[in-house]
């Protein structure tokens, strides 16, 4: 495993809130091994975003262009709807 995947993982699980640490971390665990590099590089960049722009955006369903316009939102959504 790769030096940037262990960072992600840890990062994905630790946010701050219970609720983005499930959905967040969940998916981190579940996909992190799949992505290409440009998607670990979006995923690095999601993990900026505070917990209250993420749980917005995850759970409350409302748009955020900035996340919306990365590639990887689409795989992170769908994870969402199985969780």
């Amino acid at each position: 495993m790769s030096n940037l995947i262990k960072k992600l993982l840890y990062r994905s699980n630790h946010r701050g809130t219970k609720e983005m640490d499930l959905l967040i971390g969940g998916f981190a665990n579940e996909n992190l091994n799949k992505l290409n590099s440009d998607e670990l590089k979006e995923f690095e960049l999601l993990l900026n975003f505070t917990d209250k722009e993420l749980s917005s955006w995850l759970v409350d369903n409302k748009k955020n262009i900035d996340l919306e316009n990365f590639s990887i939102s689409k795989k992170i959504k769908e994870f969402k709807l199985q969780f």
